[in-house]
């Protein structure tokens, strides 16, 4: 096979870690091929795994090519789409192809070479990785190389060239459609003349374009894992008490906006949820006060109940609060004697939403969490959009589409949109004006009744 200049770029480099945006039959998928191909028979005993999003997709793209490329070298497992191929040293190599959904039979597996294809279409793509593919390398040394075209609803090609700005592991690597000289030119002139501006761009120029209708911006919404914020010694905890099913209780400890612990359990009822609250608030000195309880559900038992008397029962589908003056009206202007409250979001959950979107994107927000829970946290949020309907309410996504989006409930990222609740309320004690600020205590305390009032319906 001859190599155009950028795909023997990729080649060459001796990184550990390759991330190579390519637009589409720019040469990346065949590249691969050779590159496995290569690497497998160098030397005995290696394994390389190649990942595509689906094995339907492993199936038809990679495995028919495969095979074609190694001509009837080497055995062939039809069923296991699985290679052994014979290696210089006269001993074998294997080769296994799979679809994302599968990764869990790779579990406990040693890896020397993965290949992660279209890696833009995989979700939960860094807790796969985490959690199986880069332990699979850890005893052997071994590479990888993720490899795609940039999608703008799951960015993580965009978070791997992120991590490459300051990991020298890694490299990353762009090439379009355009770099592909076996591409006939006439081709590409009718696909800039077919396709809208943001398709071409994305999916020949190999483009990252911004989600205009997203909430957080992406590299932001990363940057909270390494923000550092200024602390007063302000403490809070949310919890959100888990429902049916696989749910479990999350229980999230901030100082001021910075969180800084998270733990997590499995089957605690009602009363076991109450005693973890008054443990830690105990422990962690945090006021009841500054605890919030998601009310909806099996939540409401715990939120209403007498031991935590003081606490917040935060119910999202609530009206937002009004903490702004009516900017119609003229300040110091005294043709009214009521001073008009507004507030322009259509429920409370959108209020904490838009306003942790705010906090995040000013990289006002900070977390000490990392893992699975990092991870889940960036999905969920990375997916909330501005729904607004045009009827004067800001709206954010429903929390039932983000459970359609991504296949579970956002239930991590819950936490930190109540912990917003405290920062729309603390509006109440930076309003100057004294009649305002009545208004703002008076509608506190009636939002608060109503919490109470429909806890007990």
């Amino acid at each position: 096979m001859i190599l155009h200049q950028k795909q023997k770029n990729i080649v060459k480099s001796k990184a550990r870690f390759k991330v190579v945006r390519a637009g589409r039959r720019s040469g990346k998928s065949t590249l691969e091929i050779e590159d496995m191909l290569f690497f497998a028979m160098a030397k005995g005993d290696r394994n390389v795994f190649y990942i595509a999003p689906t094995q339907r997709q492993a199936r038809s793209i990679i495995w028919e090519a495969l095979k074609s490329r190694l001509a009837g070298i080497g055995e062939i497992n039809e069923s296991r789409l699985e290679v052994k191929v014979p290696t210089r040293d006269g001993k074998h190599s294997y080769i296994f192809i799979a679809g994302w959904e599968n990764r869990e039979n790779f579990r406990g597996m040693k890896a020397h070479k993965e290949v992660f294809d279209e890696v833009d279409t995989m979700k939960n793509f860094f807790i796969g990785w985490q959690e199986i593919f880069r332990p699979a390398l850890t005893d052997t040394g071994g590479c990888a190389t993720f490899i795609g075209t940039p999608k703008a609803e799951n960015p993580n090609l965009r978070r791997l060239e992120k991590m490459a700005e300051t990991d020298t592991d890694y490299e990353v690597f762009h090439f379009t459609t355009n770099d592909n000289p076996h591409i006939p030119p006439e081709e590409l002139v009718k696909a800039r003349q077919e396709l809208d501006p943001d398709t071409y761009k994305q999916e020949f120029l190999a483009e990252y374009l911004d989600n205009a209708g997203s909430l957080f911006r992406y590299d932001y919404l990363i940057d909270v894992f390494t923000n550092t914020v200024e602390k007063k010694g302000e403490k809070y905890l949310l919890v959100d008490v888990a429902g049916d099913g696989d749910d479990k209780s999350i229980f999230s400890f901030w100082e001021d906006l910075e969180e800084y612990r998270r733990e997590e359990f499995k089957g605690l009822n009602t009363e076991g949820v109450i005693n973890k609250i008054i443990e830690y608030a105990s422990q962690d000195k945090i006021p009841y006060s500054h605890i919030a309880v998601d009310g909806i559900g099996e939540g409401s038992g715990v939120a209403t109940n007498s031991r935590l008397n003081g606490i917040v029962n935060y119910k999202g589908s609530f009206s937002a609060i009004k903490t702004d003056e009516d900017i119609t009206r003229l300040p110091n202007v005294g043709y009214t004697k009521e001073v008009p409250l507004v507030s322009e979001y259509r429920n409370l959950r959108s209020q904490c939403l838009f306003t942790l979107a705010s906090r995040v994107n000013a990289h006002k927000i900070a977390s000490r969490v990392g893992g699975e829970f990092r991870e889940k946290i960036i999905e969920e949020l990375s997916t909330y959009q501005d729904a607004s309907k045009g009827d004067g309410k800001t709206y954010a996504t429903p929390k039932d589409d983000i459970k359609a989006l991504i296949g579970r409930s956002p239930d991590h990222s819950d936490t930190w949109i109540m912990r917003m609740y405290f920062e729309v309320v603390a509006k109440i004690s930076t309003v100057h004006n004294p009649e305002v600020h009545s208004k703002l205590q008076d509608q506190f305390r009636r939002n608060e009744n109503d919490f109470t009032l429909n806890s007990s319906r």
